[in-house]
């Protein structure tokens, strides 16, 4: 796996390992959007970061609590400040009721979402801006371009790239 070559991956590997199990749980759930027959990923993780995805509010509180559920197992804990929720399609502009977290705690709908650096609207279709992932690239290559190697610079933007992709 090209991760192994990363700078950064005996960070990311470790979080994966410990948090590994909060993906499995939630990806066994089999809750999920379907595009034509297949079901697509639920869950996204990058590190801490976590995005799930559901066809239904039901369903995405279903996802919530699985995933609370492993977190607190793992004495870990979902940060509802800045957790949001978001919805795209035919019934994006239908009110929904913030989602209830495990500790009593509200998670909100808002109008974007941002996860790695790409703003995903709310909208009929899928919409997401991309412009802030540019910025953000450029920021990295700004700060490390005139004191890091070569190969840590291709390294970084590889890992931000597979990030920016997921």
């Amino acid at each position: 796996m090209e991760c192994d070559k990363s700078v950064l991956s005996p960070y990311l590997y470790a979080t994966y390992i410990y948090i590994d199990s909060v993906f499995e749980k939630v990806a066994a759930t089999r809750v999920g959007c379907h595009v034509k027959l297949a079901c697509a990923s639920m869950i996204l993780m990058n590190a801490d970061d976590i995005l799930l995805l559901a066809p239904t509010v039901s369903a995405l509180q279903h996802l919530l609590n699985v995933c609370q559920s492993e977190l607190q197992y793992l004495d870990m804990a979902i940060n509802a400040k800045k957790s949001v929720c978001t919805r795209f399609g035919p019934r994006y502009k239908q009110p929904c009721c913030n989602l209830p977290t495990s500790d009593g705690r509200e998670i909100v709908w808002c109008e974007n979402v941002r996860y790695l650096g790409v703003h995903v609207v709310s909208s009929k279709s899928f919409t997401c801006f991309l412009s802030n992932a540019k910025r953000s690239l450029n920021a990295i290559f700004g700060r490390v371009g005139h004191i890091a190697s070569e190969p840590v610079i291709v390294e970084l933007v590889n890992a931000y790239r597979l990030c920016c992709t997921a």
